[in-house]
């Protein structure tokens, strides 16, 4: 169950991360004052989510220690 949760929480962070940063990199010029981050966080969170309910249904198929679907 340990490392289920290690891989679930590496996959929702993951998610969330790279969704909040590829939001920073598309804007013109970043700037930390103007930035709308109200719709980046909201966006990164709906991903992060997402990501959870995946690795939450993954976990009654297949390998039982792992977040992901497959073998």
């Amino acid at each position: 169950m340990k490392k289920y949760l290690i891989d679930l929480a590496y996959t929702v962070v993951g998610a969330f991360v790279a969704t909040l940063l590829g939001a920073i990199t598309a804007d013109k010029v970043f700037n930390v004052l103007t930035f709308a981050w109200g719709p980046a966080l909201t966006t990164s969170a709906s991903v992060a989510f997402v990501a959870l309910l995946h690795g939450v249904a993954a976990r009654f198929q297949g390998d039982p220690n792992r977040a992901r679907f497959g073998r």
